[in-house]
């Protein structure tokens, strides 16, 4: 996700030693190599960069970019990205410091994807044998799944063998 931040000085003085902060939204890191270069990481998720001086009137813009992790925790459907700006005050006050700050959420597209399957090894069976059925799963999904219950059918005409299947089958 690449983050475009606008800023402008819409105040009656030039503003000098403006920073950015932009905190790095969960469950992502950063992508120095699609963000505008100076971007310093200050610990804790934030992270600044030195824009310099900006006359009245005067616009600009950066990037900043995440990578969103391979694997979400469960519920997890958007990113939080808030961010702010300020200078040094060298030229007074801010005149609102009510509109240096804004924030984006961006919404997540992401899902458990369970899959499972099963084999009986190609074994044959005879009357009162013992058919063992082999049970793999996974989550091919990029987002965690929590709560997952394996449903199985007994084949019609045969009994559930507790002693040779996984315990806590009920």
């Amino acid at each position: 996700v690449i983050y475009t931040l606008d800023y402008t000085n819409v105040g009656d003085q030039d503003a000098t030693g403006l920073i950015i902060t932009q905190a790095l939204p969960a469950n992502t890191t950063f992508d120095p190599a699609s963000s505008t270069p100076g971007w310093i990481d200050q610990g804790g998720g934030t992270y600044t960069l030195a824009v310099g001086d900006l006359d009245v009137g005067q616009t600009g813009s950066v990037l900043f970019a995440v990578k969103v992790n391979s694997s979400l925790p469960p519920g997890y459907d958007q990113l939080l990205a808030p961010a702010s700006v300020a200078d040094d005050g060298s030229n007074g006050p801010d005149q609102n410091p009510a509109d240096n700050s804004d924030s984006d959420t961006t919404p997540i597209g992401a899902a458990p994807d369970l899959r499972i399957s099963k084999t009986d090894g190609g074994v044959t069976s005879s009357v009162d044998g013992i058919v063992v059925y082999t049970l793999s799963y996974d989550n091919a999904g990029n987002q965690d799944a929590t709560g997952v219950v394996i449903t199985e059918d007994v084949p019609s005409g045969a009994s559930f063998d507790f002693a040779n299947s996984t315990p806590g089958w009920i």
